[in-house]
């Protein structure tokens, strides 16, 4: 069992970002569907995706794939699967998922099934019926689709996007590999000098550092895979070894994070100390109508208020204004910022070179992006 059909998940809008990291990860032709990409690969593959991806979801393995219009036909279907093979006796299994387009469409009801046939399985395997479920977790995932299910092992456990350094959340944080997005969707570079002017707890700009600094996504968490007992148990520390020898720890960067607010400034200050970047980041309180810079050239990424949860519309356009008209002070910097506001470029003063729609917590937003002039 080391050559696995891998599904990586990833939000909606970003498939594509994903779909270039796996590329730059080795892998040459993956295939994406439905907000999924898959690809082939062995144990370590699997230890190098949930280590080194950015901005996906989560990393499954497939078990299964078959069709179920009943739910005997479901029973029987999971019956089949080399389930066996995967769990220990005492293994703790949850099984979450969803339906669509399908007669099978009560999740809960195709919760117990699978359940239900899983322990099957075991009771033959086992000779036992009654399991203690006080072992590691094993993550069954199902999709049933058109009358066929899919059912998957989650290899990561909680999404990537928990990184490992976030321990307090601030106010209206941008998720981790939503911010690796951005950056990805940027001229981002980590010898140009960088800032972001509304960087509240830091989520955006401790991703640049950790992506200049050569620092693994996933290099300060756990992953369920590196816990069963089936799973090759050298994968993890393989992908760790490459993960540390990939880090450039004394590598100077220009980057500076601003914000109106001291206590989020502080959370920041925390979360960077944390995350192994506090010496390659400059925090300043500073409110963004006072920014200005003497370099020439440079780039900002930046997930400013909505109006949505922290100032009223008004106030959000009176500051979007503001912005603007610092922004075009500045010599040749480019520019990224996410909004859900319906009128930002109205506001902003100038129409965005490119848009693309991209969702923040389930609020439907944009990616406006203002690209620097060419230079000789």
């Amino acid at each position: 069992m080391d050559n696995y059909e891998i599904t990586v998940t990833a939000a909606s809008g970003i498939e594509g970002v994903v779909k270039k990291e796996l590329k730059s990860l080795g892998f040459a032709d993956p295939k994406a569907f439905d907000g999924s990409i898959t690809v082939r690969g062995s144990s370590v593959d699997v230890a190098r995706l949930n280590m080194f991806l950015r901005c996906a979801d989560r990393v499954y393995i497939t078990i299964g794939k078959f069709n179920a219009s009943s739910f005997d036909e479901l029973f029987d279907g999971v019956s089949a699967l080399p389930l066996a093979d995967i769990f220990p006796f005492n293994a703790r299994i949850v099984v979450n998922g969803k339906c669509r387009k399908s007669r099978l469409f009560a999740v809960s009801s195709c919760q117990s099934v699978i359940k239900k046939a899983i322990l099957g399985v075991l009771q033959k395997k086992y000779k036992r019926k009654v399991f203690p479920e006080n072992g590691e977790i094993y993550r069954v995932e199902f999709v049933i689709s058109n009358d066929v299910a899919s059912i998957y092992l989650n290899t990561s456990g909680d999404g990537l996007h928990k990184r490992g350094w976030r321990d307090l959340v601030g106010d209206a944080p941008i998720k981790e590999t939503l911010a690796c997005a951005l950056l990805a969707l940027s001229d981002f570079s980590p010898d140009r000098p960088f800032c972001d002017p509304f960087c509240g707890s830091g989520t955006i700009i401790i991703e640049a550092a950790r992506i200049a600094l050569g620092i693994a996504p996933g290099r300060d968490r756990s992953f369920d895979f590196s816990k069963w007992d089936f799973f090759d148990s050298s994968a993890y520390s393989l992908a760790f070894q490459e993960a540390k020898d990939n880090e450039l720890p004394f590598r100077k960067l220009p980057f500076s994070g601003f914000d109106i607010n001291p206590d989020a400034l502080s959370l920041a200050r925390r979360h960077a100390a944390r995350a192994g970047v506090a010496d390659s980041i400059d925090f300043r309180v500073r409110d963004v109508r006072s920014f200005s810079s003497s370099e020439k050239s440079g780039c900002i990424v930046t997930n400013p208020p909505y109006g949505e949860r922290l100032l009223s519309p008004r106030d959000v356009a009176s500051l979007y204004s503001d912005f603007g008209s610092v922004w075009k002070k500045l010599d040749n910097w480019s520019l990224f910022v996410i909004s859900s506001f319906p009128s930002f470029e109205k506001y902003f003063g100038k129409k965005a070179d490119k848009t693309r729609k991209l969702f923040n917590s389930g609020i439907e937003c944009h990616l406006f992006s203002y690209f620097r002039k060419p230079t000789d």
